[in-house]
């Protein structure tokens, strides 16, 4: 028999009013992150604002993973300071207002699809409805699969349930780490609209990815990373697409 969907989350009101943010939810500055005698990251000064989105483009080996990892809170920087809601991390309670997607997706493999769904909610505390999580999962396209173990599913399906998680936590801030790898086209596509459609409900998101195209068309601004260094974070506005693919080619990525 199938296992019941449980009653699972939506966070809980704080009263009836919004508490304050102040104008940046994120700022990094002076931040720098050192393994051993390698620089990875040195001097960043970066602010992530409420409803922004930045997408951060740049060579293999530039520190983006870091980078994102030091946004989220899961790594400290060696030197500088990251703040959330004005706050120092890790003193701030950014885990349950910040959803980070990187290369490794954080299942548990030996678990169903559903029960790591089961899982988070419990985790946070959500309160979702059964039909909530169906939907979820009707939406990443593994509701068919629900009670398949993780370990069974493609890279392409554990991407799409990690993603899944990350959406029915609700947090404010989305941090993805190359959301796009492992996808075909299609499920590219979708996702690209459903990170659009999180932007539509004021959240920020910050990305990293190879895909220009892609990460372009989703950022108010646009940022290059190379060698643990901004070259610039600016405007979409400000800096042409093919700007950007001309920085790989000089870097000798061939991305095109």
């Amino acid at each position: 028999m199938l296992q019941a969907l449980p009653q699972c989350p939506g966070k809980q009101e704080k009263g009836n009013r919004r508490e304050a943010r102040p104008l940046n939810i994120i700022e990094l500055k002076g931040v720098e992150k050192q393994y051993h005698s390698k620089t990875a990251l040195s001097g960043i000064d970066m602010s992530i604002g409420e409803g922004d989105s930045v997408t951060v483009f740049g060579p293999n080996g530039a520190g983006k993973t870091t980078l994102l990892k030091i946004i989220s809170g899961l790594m400290q920087a060696t030197r500088g300071k990251a703040f959330y809601n004005n706050k120092v991390y890790p003193e701030s309670d950014i885990k349950k207002e910040v959803f980070y997607l990187g290369h490794k997706t954080a299942l548990y493999n030996a678990l169903t699809v559903q029960e790591n769904i089961n899982f988070i909610c419990r985790l946070f505390s959500l309160n979702h409805r059964g039909e909530s999580i169906e939907n979820a999962l009707r939406d990443h396209g593994l509701w068919e699969r629900r009670m398949d173990p993780v370990n069974e599913l493609s890279q392409g399906m554990k991407k799409r349930l990690a993603l899944a998680k990350g959406f029915i936590t609700n947090p404010e801030v989305f941090i993805l780490d190359e959301p796009f790898t492992g996808l075909d086209l299609g499920w590219r596509s979708s996702v690209l609209s459903k990170i659009k459609n999180i932007r539509k409900q004021g959240k920020s998101v910050v990305i990293s990815t190879h895909l220009v195209e892609e990460g372009y068309a989703l950022a108010d601004r646009v940022a290059f990373l190379h060698k643990g260094k901004l070259l610039f974070i600016k405007k979409k506005e400000e800096a042409e697409i093919g700007e950007i693919y001309s920085l790989f080619d000089s870097l000798g990525e061939n991305i095109r």
